[in-house]
């Protein structure tokens, strides 16, 4: 895993930690791993609505189950705009 401490060379500008969970990422990372065991990753936001940093909910007892499938389908939809946004054929 690449880990970078400063200024990317190369490709678009970090984005805000409340585009994870627009973006479809957060539904993925959780949809994929951490829901099968057991695990949520939330981010935390303030009274003004501002991402404030994250936590990892549940106790990997027993899987995450909460969304219907036309939420699924949202959230993939938006999932997959997100991601031919940053195609290079885009």
């Amino acid at each position: 895993m690449a880990i970078s401490s400063g200024e990317p060379k190369e490709g678009p500008p970090p984005r805000a930690w409340a585009e994870l969970r627009d973006s479809g990422l957060l539904w993925l990372i959780n949809r994929t791993a951490l829901h099968p065991r057991g695990f949520a990753l939330g981010v935390r936001f303030d009274e003004g609505g501002n991402a404030v940093g994250w936590q990892l909910l549940g106790d990997g007892a027993e899987p995450w189950m909460f969304l219907g499938e036309d939420e699924e389908d949202s959230c993939f939809a938006r999932l997959e705009a997100f991601l031919d946004s940053h195609r290079r054929d885009a």
